[in-house]
Order: C-alpha cells, then sequence, then structure tokens
C-alpha cells in the first residue's frame, strides 16, 4: 500500500527536529558501512561549504549515491529530489519523508519549484539527479534534464556539478561484481550571471548552463579514467 505524500512547502518545528534526529541517527551507522564499502574519496568538498543556497548535479549510477553526497556535503544539510514513487515506497518511503526528499510528481514534474524554492530560502543545498534515471555503472553520463539550471536560473543560485567516478579494483579480475572504488569531484560553482544574457528567456541561459554542468562532468570522468 503506497502512503501518502504533500510536497515540503513550510516545515514544521515539528518535520525539521525529525530530520535532525534522523540525520544524527543514520549517518553514524551509513558512515561505519558505505564508507569503507566502496572505499569512497571526495575531491573539492570545500566547493560545497559556500554559505550561500545553491543547487548540485551529479551523474547517477549507484543506488547509495544519495549516501556518498550526503557525506561530501557534511556538516551543511543537502535535500534530495527524486521522483514522487520514491515517496510513496512502502520499503525507503518513510525515511524519505523524514529526511525530507522533495518528490517530482510524473505529470506534472516542474511543480516541484515552490519546494525547491522553500528549501534554498532556509539556505541549503538541492540535489538533483539531472539524467532523471539511475544508469548503473554508466562513466558516459548524457542527456541532463533542464530543470536544476532553470531553477538556479530562476532563483539566481549558483549549480554546482558534481562528477562521481568508478574505478575497478585488481579483485575485479576474479569477482566483476565486487563493488568500485568511488570518487566524487566536486566542481566549481556555475554562476546564473554568467549565463543568462540581456532580453534573452532566463531558458536559454538555464539550457546553456545544463550544457556546461553536463559537459564539465563527463570531461572530468574521462580525464580520471585516462589517469587511472
Amino acid at each position: 500500500m503506497e502512503r501518502p505524500y504533500r510536497p515540503l512547502i513550510k516545515e514544521s518545528p515539528f518535520r525539521r527536529g525529525l530530520r535532525i534526529a534522523g540525520y544524527f541517527f543514520f549517518y553514524p551507522l551509513l558512515f561505519l558501512t558505505v564508507i569503507p564499502y566502496y572505499s569512497l574519496r571526495v575531491t573539492g568538498r570545500k566547493r560545497l561549504g559556500i554559505r550561500r543556497p545553491g543547487i548540485t548535479v551529479m551523474n547517477h549510477c549507484i543506488d547509495l549515491e544519495w549516501f556518498f553526497i550526503w557525506h561530501a556535503a557534511r556538516p551543511r544539510y543537502i535535500r534530495f529530489v527524486a521522483e514522487e514513487a520514491n515517496m510513496k515506497r512502502v520499503d525507503a518511503g518513510w525515511f524519505n519523508w523524514i529526511m525530507g526528499v522533495i518528490g517530482i510528481p510524473d505529470d506534472r514534474p516542474m511543480t516541484v519549484g515552490s519546494s525547491v524554492k522553500a528549501a534554498l530560502g532556509r539556505g541549503e543545498l538541492v540535489h538533483f539527479f539531472p539524467e532523471g534515471v539511475i544508469k548503473r555503472g554508466n562513466q558516459k553520463p548524457s542527456g541532463f534534464i533542464i530543470g536544476a539550471a532553470w531553477f538556479a536560473c530562476l532563483y539566481n543560485v549558483p549549480l554546482i556539478p558534481i562528477s562521481e567516478i568508478l574505478l575497478k579494483r585488481p579483485i575485479h579480475r576474479f569477482l566483476p561484481w565486487w563493488p568500485p572504488r568511488v570518487k566524487l569531484i566536486v566542481g566549481e560553482a556555475l554562476n546564473p550571471e554568467n549565463f543568462i544574457r540581456e532580453g534573452e528567456k532566463k531558458r536559454k541561459a538555464a539550457a546553456r548552463m545544463n550544457q556546461k554542468a553536463e559537459n564539465l562532468i563527463q570531461e572530468t570522468i574521462k580525464r580520471h579514467h585516462k589517469r587511472d
């Protein structure tokens, strides 16, 4: 049975307290299990330490990526945007609700704008997976959806590209299913003022910003694979 879900617009003191409690309860548990399992390394973490609100985007190729980004942004709180179906799931729906995930309706995806605006208004980071769906193991991200860049231009906040790089281990010769090493590279923030042109619709600026973020992530992944 699916649980009911309402978009996040205002966060009550109870919801905020529940989210903070969830963070302090789940983070240590996941830190002790997920980080060692994937040998996670983060480069450029300070770029997520900006004091102003911002939007982050990253390629989507492992189920536990939300925790990787959660860890990279720490101690800042980062709010995730996901398909509304994830909010209604019997297994993980309650966890997503507790942690304040913003659900995207399939029929009206841009209606999440009010929830994104509310989170940014609280000075939070908001994360999008611009490919829309998970592409497990894929290291050639493409087809970024414009939504994250559009909200960055609309609400005048930086868009921060994060590249997720999956690296092979020696054990993969014998056990190819073994989890890869994961490296996150936090790129330089893309600022809306560098893409918005006078007299032009913001959607065109968002399209350029979106393509720039996609190109940066693709180039970063390719460059690090050549080094490996």
